[in-house]
């Protein structure tokens, strides 16, 4: 009712006013506040629904948030600024036995490697989607033939033709057969093979970062570099060196057109010290290279990048030289074990701001089972069909 009477509010208002600045306003409306308000009038729901060039510049100025998964049946979206959370029920396809593993965000979409715990020990599995959490649509992508448990998967779109979004496959290491790598599109809606050379090995426990449409992943070969896949192109490439590799890193992405990685030092004499590399912007023409941004090293420094070797957090680089991190960690309170999920603000001088933001009981905890307990997502209008 209190969002029917804000549509009607606005509508009296907005009428008068010229449709630039309409639109100027509605640019800065959260997603889910303008799903709300299609059914102000057929110009809005067009304007919101159909129209490209607003879908995307709306698109622009929305701010990050963080996404999680929590025990299989909440989702649940973090303001970062604000440390506000909302919790939502996830959608009936994604429930058990067919859980997501893990996600790779691009425009508000998220593609989602599901499992299919029906079908454990066998080598293929599971199934793929993309999702739009604030639409609230998904779309399953039909394999050409299987997925396998040890598949790459990654999303983005040609430059001249953005909304036509596809999806990379190719196999990870533990692949038993010859490399093979499929391309998907969504317009055609159908698979189809891209010859590739495989000469390196993705970090398996890298899930990849899309940035203006292409992905990015840690690799090696004879050394630790940067891969990515151009999907203007359909190539490969590698694009530069990472610095000195520690055992616990993640790689992000910084103001949209960089890559940012997270390190965290686990020797013993440099306990939980925290280093943030940045390139230039993938976009320039020329050497794309890291340079380290900042570092911290004060005592009581949460382990960000540690947690079973599986449950890696999302996190977010600010511009006053600070990390956004999203985190699951052990704890001990009354002589038990929990897992609390807590929310970190952390700048050069150490930790600025933490919150609980969540927890249960260790023993009723499946977070082994995850990749990376919690993602960057930006919310959108863009559409997963």
């Amino acid at each position: 009712m209190a969002s029917s009477k804000r549509a009607s509010s606005m509508r009296l208002l907005l009428p008068s006013l010229p449709s630039e600045l309409i639109e100027e306003i509605l640019y800065r409306t959260p997603a889910d506040s303008l799903i709300r308000f299609k059914s102000t009038c057929k110009e809005w729901y067009d304007l919101i629904t159909n129209n490209k060039r607003f879908i995307y510049n709306h698109l622009s100025h929305s701010p990050e948030r963080f996404i999680r998964i929590e025990n299989y049946q909440t989702v649940q979206i973090m303001d970062p600024v604000k440390i506000i959370q909302s919790d939502l029920p996830i959608p009936d396809e994604f429930r058990v036995p067919y859980p997501i593993i893990f996600m790779v965000h691009c425009d508000g979409l998220m593609l989602c490697k599901c499992d299919d715990w029906r079908a454990r020990g066998r080598s293929k599995d599971g199934g793929l989607a993309v999702w739009n959490p604030v639409m609230r649509k998904i779309k399953w992508i039909e394999p050409s033939y299987c997925y396998r448990k040890t598949d790459y998967f990654g999303f983005g779109y040609k430059n001249s033709c953005r909304d036509n979004y596809k999806i990379l496959r190719f196999p990870g290491p533990l692949c038993d057969r010859d490399p093979e790598c499929e391309i998907y599109e969504f317009k055609s809606d159908s698979w189809r093979s891209l010859n590739a050379k495989f000469d390196w090995e993705v970090d398996m426990e890298c899930r990849g970062v899309s940035v203006k449409g292409n992905m990015y992943w840690l690799a090696e070969k004879k050394e630790d570099f940067i891969l990515s896949f151009d999907f203007s192109n359909e190539t490969f490439n590698d694009i530069c060196v990472c610095p000195r590799p520690c055992e616990l890193r993640r790689l992000g992405c910084f103001n949209g057109d960089r890559l940012s990685l997270l390190q965290q030092n686990d020797e013993e004499e440099t306990i939980n010290e925290i280093e943030v590399w940045m390139t230039n912007k993938l976009s320039d023409d020329g050497v794309v290279s890291f340079t380290k941004y900042f570092n911290v090293n004060t005592p009581d420094l949460p382990d960000l990048l540690y947690h079973t070797d599986m449950a890696r957090p999302g996190y977010s680089i600010g511009k006053y030289r600070n990390i956004m991190a999203w985190c699951e960690q052990d704890v001990r309170k009354d002589d038990k074990w929990y897992t609390c999920n807590t929310l970190y603000d952390i700048d050069e001088s150490g930790i600025r701001r933490e919150k609980e933001t969540g927890g249960r009981r260790f023993d009723d905890h499946e977070y082994y089972y995850l990749f990376i307990c919690s993602y960057v997502y930006v919310p959108s209008l863009v559409s997963c069909s």
